[in-house]
């Protein structure tokens, strides 16, 4: 089963720009993509279409095996929930440890102490970064605290999670 399908997407903002037009393509689940291009191609809209802070102007967005565009407004927090987003400048709390910034979504779902900390060392783990996990994320580099960002968007076993980059690539 595809994680995420778009067939035949568009996004026309009010304005009349069209920011996507005709987009077709299949991401299975555990498959990796890298989204490229200039500035104004469309790489933001493509991932808020996805998150469901836009909606597609036509054509079909699938999540797993829900149109995203059936999704009544009253389950779109639930979506969100269901996948992890990485923000470019990684949101993560410098008075706090490497483990408390990745375990901080598993609390708020109210997840037993000793299950989120098995899932918190596996998704460090996974990231590399299981030694740094009492370290401020101050005195990471900027690619390790992406990293802890990354942990903490996998940390949950989300549907899919994948970072957001603003910059040009």
């Amino acid at each position: 089963m595809a994680a995420i399908q778009f067939l035949n997407v568009g996004k026309r903002y009010s304005e009349g720009h069209d920011a996507l037009i005709g987009v077709d393509f299949t991401l299975a689940s555990g498959e990796m993509a890298f989204l490229t291009g200039h500035s104004g191609a469309g790489k933001s809209t493509l991932l808020k279409l996805i998150m469901l802070m836009e909606r597609a102007s036509r054509g079909h967005v699938l999540v797993g095996d829900e149109d995203l565009g059936e999704l009544p407004r009253r389950l779109v927090s639930w979506h969100r929930r269901r996948i992890g987003v990485v923000l470019q400048n990684h949101q993560l709390l410098f008075d706090r440890s490497v483990f408390a910034n990745v375990v901080m979504p598993l609390e708020i779902a109210g997840y037993a102490p000793e299950d989120a900390a098995r899932r918190v060392r596996a998704a460090l783990d996974k990231v590399g970064l299981l030694n740094r996990e009492k370290h401020n994320p101050i005195t990471l580099s900027s690619g390790e605290q992406q990293r802890v960002g990354i942990a903490r968007a996998i940390v949950h076993k989300r549907k899919c999670s994948w970072p957001m980059n603003q910059q040009e690539t």
